[in-house]
């Protein structure tokens, strides 16, 4: 008997009896059309400019990869500390930048355990739930605030006249208003305001920038509001 025969029997006779290859199949299937409805929903629903397509693969391998692991751990203790040290030596560096994003991720490891596991109901019923609720709350925007800060920065000449002309202005246009940032340009004597404002509408605020950018006493205006749907 050659050594190459020798080795694939010993392999078959110290297969693992827990589980079969069609066990080790039906799991991984299932695990991919669960995490398959996941990303879809994940696609669907996500907002912002932190999309990537390799997070969206990743959801696959990562609930796949977890319900072998199930698979392979079963009720054995010492298997599940070998694999924890195993897995250990793993530095995972890529940074998620959305909360949600490492929802996802829990979620598909959720759905891994359970396929591995055999409890496929709670693995149904986990996808089904979560895949309604996202889409709910994606479709109504629950959570936006329809009122969002607005950032102004103001540059004027660090002269009595300019300073009183710019608080004259921004208490007029916002009913509530705070500095939190004061630049000092002492070449050419100038000064940065840095405020944070709340407008009532749209119009307020283009009001409140037509008429510092046609002002001489303004040498730069700058306004912006904050993305809801981006955690950057």
């Amino acid at each position: 008997m050659s050594d190459f025969q020798f080795a694939i029997e010993k392999i078959l006779k110290n297969a693992n009896p827990i589980f079969s290859f069609w066990d080790m199949l039906i799991a991984m299937t299932l695990t991919t059309i669960l995490c398959w409805i996941l990303s879809l929903v994940y696609r669907k629903t996500h907002r912002g400019n932190s999309y990537s397509q390799s997070y969206f693969v990743s959801l696959f391998l990562v609930g796949i990869t977890t319900s072998v692991v199930m698979l392979i751990i079963g009720s054995n203790i010492a298997r599940a500390f070998s694999l924890v040290g195993a897995l250990s030596i793993i530095r995972f560096r890529t940074a998620v930048k959305d909360p949600k994003d490492t929802s996802y991720i829990f979620a598909a490891v959720v759905i891994g355990m359970a396929c591995g596991t055999g409890f496929f109901l709670p693995a149904f019923m986990l996808t089904a739930f979560v895949s309604v609720l996202l889409l709910v709350i994606d479709y109504f925007d629950f959570g936006l605030k329809k009122e969002v800060d607005t950032i102004v920065k103001v540059t004027i000449k660090d002269e009595k006249e300019h300073h009183e002309f710019l608080e004259t202005n921004i208490e007029e246009h916002f009913r509530d208003s705070k500095m939190i940032n004061r630049i000092m340009d002492y070449r050419q004597n100038h000064v940065t305001n840095v405020y944070v404002v709340k407008a009532k509408n749209q119009a307020e605020l283009l009001s409140f920038e037509d008429k510092l950018r046609g002002s001489e006493y303004v040498a730069k205006l700058t306004t912006y509001k904050s993305d809801q749907y981006s955690s950057l």
